[in-house]
């Protein structure tokens, strides 16, 4: 990491409440040893994968948002936030749910082949898929993060753990 790149993580965290820095922290850490580079982008510090180019977290005060689609078993927590986003968009990011798949999805698996082209794609043309209890469905586009809400010190091992799964996903596509 450059010194540059260093000072902008510096100035953002400092910038936070303590009790956001102590969340953070973790974050930024787990994120910039994975090789993504902060990026400043409105208000929010954004991580771009040096190689791929693949944006992975947002974050900025009282907000991360985080891409998760190729996790397994993701927490309904963030479920149910990728149905709120969608429902408070008015579908915005999201499209009909294309005709079934002749292969079903793994147990615990979150992600489809997207079925539309356009050129915003960072999701490495893969969306987020949900089938909800009540039976609506989720088909929400990989390009965008989701934002995790409530975010607390004891939910940091499993966001780290599903950062790294997405990670680990977006490597496979190099």
């Amino acid at each position: 990491m450059t010194p540059k790149q260093q000072a902008k993580i510096d100035e953002f965290l400092a910038a936070l409440p303590q009790d956001e820095q102590a969340i953070c922290c973790p974050i930024v850490d787990c994120l910039t040893a994975l090789d993504y580079i902060p990026q400043t982008n409105r208000a929010f510090l954004s991580f771009k994968h040096k190689k791929n180019g693949k944006v992975i977290a947002k974050i900025r005060k009282g907000e991360i948002r985080i891409k998760f689609f190729a996790c397994k078993n993701p927490p309904q927590k963030y479920i149910g936030e990728l149905r709120r986003e969608a429902e408070e968009s008015d579908w915005q990011y999201s499209m009909p749910v294309p005709p079934p798949d002749k292969v079903p999805l793994p147990p615990g698996a979150v992600m489809k082949p997207c079925t539309l082209v356009c050129n915003v794609c960072t999701g490495g043309k893969m969306r987020y898929y949900y089938r909800f209890p009540d039976g609506k469905e989720v088909f929400r586009c990989g390009a965008y993060p989701v934002q995790i809400p409530n975010v607390e010190e004891s939910d940091l091992a499993e966001l780290l753990r599903i950062l790294q799964e997405q990670h680990t996903y977006f490597l496979s596509l190099t």
